[in-house]
């Protein structure tokens, strides 16, 4: 059965419509400075209209966190997964999870933000970022069998380290040009396989490093 002119030119969903304007908004303004009733103007909608779909601005947000999830960071774990050992598999979430934060300013404000969420909504998105320490920390395993990662090295706390070190970027980066990220991706990359050091040091695990005689 065919659609009528008027049913194929009806907008978006309302729901969509709203956590598009709610996230530009909140790009905009910050959070904080959002309120429900300015979103509901640039909608030409009432409060109530926007209440018809989300309890709160809570919600609101939690929802715009859950699309982005199984837009970017759900595709990034199935590259990474899909990586021909365990190495590459680390390389390809640290360099991808790095340029998505790099070169997308909507998923740097949810991740900011995403301590706003509710206990329980909070709970349901950390449980997509156990996904990735999980990808991290069991491949390090594999890479510490191997004999490529220090046997004294512990797989967590490396994991949690190369998950705060990209994620911190949220913070920090600003600047959303494609070659600027592909460099801050190979950066963060570079510096978690091989430090900043030009040769290793001689001892490690909080020993310094001994120069001279």
């Amino acid at each position: 059965m065919t659609q009528t002119k008027s049913a194929q030119s009806q907008p978006k969903d309302s729901a969509e419509r709203i956590c598009e304007v709610a996230l530009q908004l909140f790009l905009e303004r910050g959070y904080d400075n959002t309120p429900l009733s300015l979103i509901a103007k640039h909608l030409d909608l009432t409060k109530s209209g926007i209440y018809h779909h989300f309890e709160s601005k809570e919600q609101l947000l939690y929802e715009i966190n859950h699309k982005y999830i199984e837009l970017l960071m759900t595709p990034i774990l199935l590259k990474a997964a899909a990586a021909r050992d365990p190495e590459a598999r680390v390389r390809v979430f640290i360099n991808d999870y790095t340029l998505m934060l790099a070169t997308n300013s909507s998923a740097r404000l949810l991740v900011a933000e995403a301590k706003r969420l509710s206990p329980e909504h909070y709970a349901e998105v950390k449980r997509a970022w156990r996904a990735s320490f999980d990808l991290l920390r069991d491949n390090l395993v594999e890479m510490q069998r191997a004999g490529l990662v220090p046997k004294e090295l512990d797989p967590s706390f490396t994991a949690f380290a190369a998950i705060g070190m990209c994620s911190w970027v949220s913070n920090w980066y600003k600047n959303s040009k494609a070659k600027s990220g592909k460099d801050l991706a190979a950066t963060m990359e570079r510096v978690f396989f091989h430090g900043v050091l030009v040769s290793p040091p001689t001892k490690t695990l909080g020993k310094t490093r001994q120069r001279g005689g």
